[in-house]
């Protein structure tokens, strides 16, 4: 089964931060955003920059890679 190691850049107020989460299946941007940060509505502030109303915060996918299966079992033994 193919993993995807998906890093979003959260923007809140005036700080932006990276982190990182493992999918179990390819999705949009948007598809990813939606399932990490649990957005309830498409509302896109820019091409693939999403606005949720709840939170006043913005995501967005910074970059994503298709893992190996050693390199999910690495990330998953150092507990990402």
């Amino acid at each position: 089964m193919k993993k995807y190691l998906v890093k979003f850049n959260c923007i809140v107020g005036d700080y932006e931060h990276l982190t990182s989460y493992i999918f179990d299946k390819q999705m949009s941007k948007y598809g990813y955003c939606k399932k990490f940060w649990g957005l309830s509505k498409k509302n896109e502030l820019k091409t693939n920059v999403f606005w949720d109303d709840f939170e006043m915060n913005a995501i967005e996918v910074y970059s994503e890679t298709e893992l190996t299966n050693k390199q999910f079992n690495i990330l998953k033994e150092i507990g990402l």
